[in-house]
């Protein structure tokens, strides 16, 4: 796949996608000897908080969320966006892949906003796709303000990965 063919499966997405939470797009620059597929196989979810004061709400790797400063999670779960990375030519089964992350990226609701920051991914940064599958996770952390509105805020976000 390449780069545009990915931006426009990104977008097919994005406009099917009725999800809350943050739907993100995947973008796959690859070189010409690379069939790399990117299949988003979940969203970035911060689950439910309240906001006394300025403050943040992580989501790892792994879903674990944790927040500062005047924000408090309540009961829910949060989750990484998820893809799944595949290449299907055997002479490219064990290949490494850099992983390049946003340094921000916005979520709305309506004329409220918010700002992702702090992006992981596990594969942190690199990934091979051993037997030529290998599934890559998201996480980032989510800036709040005082008495944010509630609501169910979306956006995107772009990564890049390719070959090495």
């Amino acid at each position: 796949m390449n780069t545009t063919d990915a931006r426009a499966r990104c977008a097919r997405m994005l406009r099917r996608s009725g999800t809350l939470g943050v739907a993100a797009c995947l973008l796959a620059a690859t070189p010409g000897r690379a069939q790399l597929n990117a299949v988003a196989a979940g969203d970035l979810a911060f689950g439910r908080f309240a906001a006394i004061a300025t403050g943040f709400v992580s989501v790892g790797t792994n879903g674990a969320r944790s927040s500062g400063g005047g924000v408090v999670l309540l009961a829910s779960a949060g989750a990484p966006a998820r893809f799944t990375i595949s290449d299907k030519t055997p002479a490219n089964a064990n290949l490494v892949y850099i992983v390049s992350l946003p340094a921000s990226a916005s979520i709305s609701d309506g004329a409220s906003s918010m700002t992702l920051t702090d992006f992981v991914s596990s594969a942190a940064g690199a990934g091979v796709l051993s037997g030529g599958t290998q599934v890559l996770a998201v996480g980032a952390t989510l800036q709040v303000a005082a008495g944010q509105r509630r609501g169910n805020y979306s956006g995107n976000f772009n990564i890049t990965i390719e070959y090495q």
